[in-house]
């Protein structure tokens, strides 16, 4: 029996191993990300978080308006409150889609099938992206009629409401992975990476006003969390939606830079 080459090894290897097909390297990372039961678990774990926290919310709002309080908030709103938890969901999956390829030794072969590392970050990326988008914009529609009925009158809503909070949470959680992804792909540690996103989230717009200066404490407004209510719901903000899809671009744009100019200076 005949050794096979290198060359018919080549040639039996799909066309992502020479960068000649962008589908199929997205897809090799899909089958990635979905092959592994913890991403279903903590995906479950979202919907329940949000549905709980609907819920809760809901009520809260129904219980404030029948004491007489201005509690009134249209549904979906309510829901895009609950990100502010579940959002750790798409930064998980995020981290993991590349940190636990470092920590496996498993980039190795990643970079055997799709050699370019460019071609490989951004279909990792597009996988990310799509995710949150598509993740986002289901807890809104799942979270939304479960918010109304515990909300009853105080939770009223019309569609304008709705497509935005979709949208905008689909569109800000996308965004939110893919700098995190970036990130993740420059820190290549699990719990290094996710410290630092739950504390640029939550702990630099509480810490910021505290320096007393103005244009300080205006700079919580283009951190990614307040950026991303912006986008969701229609308040009375200090910009439009417009300008909050800047920001989260920015985001995104800065963090997956930076995850590329590591990962292209460094060896494997």
């Amino acid at each position: 029996m005949s050794t096979p080459t290198t060359t018919d090894r080549t040639a039996a290897l799909p066309r992502t191993t020479r960068g000649g097909c962008w589908w199929g390297a997205i897809a090799f990372e899909w089958t990635k990300l979905s092959s592994v039961r913890s991403t279903w678990w903590i995906i479950v774990a979202a919907f329940v978080a949000a549905l709980l926290g609907s819920w809760l919310l809901g009520a809260s709002a129904l219980a404030s308006g029948r004491n007489g309080l201005d509690s009134a908030m249209p549904a979906p709103a309510i829901v895009v409150q609950t990100m502010l938890v579940v959002e750790i969901v798409i930064v998980l999956l995020s981290t993991f889609t590349i940190t636990g390829e470092y920590s496996t030794g498993s980039i190795t072969t990643t970079l055997q099938e799709v050699p370019r590392r460019k071609q490989m970050l951004l279909a990792k990326t597009a996988v990310v992206l799509v995710t949150g988008v598509v993740l986002g914009a289901a807890l809104i529609v799942v979270g939304t009629p479960v918010a109304s009925a515990s909300a009853s009158q105080f939770g009223a809503f019309d569609a304008v409401d709705l497509v935005r909070a979709i949208v905008g949470t689909g569109l800000g959680l996308g965004l939110l992975g893919v700098f995190v992804l970036g990130l993740a792909t420059a820190l290549r540690s699990a719990s290094l990476t996710i410290i630092t996103v739950l504390g640029l989230l939550h702990l630099v717009p509480n810490l910021l006003p505290l320096f007393g200066v103005d244009a300080i404490s205006d700079l919580v407004q283009y951190l990614p969390n307040q950026a991303m209510a912006v986008l969701a719901v229609d308040t009375a903000g200090p910009y439009g939606w417009p300008t909050a899809v800047l920001i989260l671009l920015g985001w995104a744009m800065a963090g997956l830079l930076t995850g590329y100019l590591v990962l292209r200076s460094r060896d494997v």
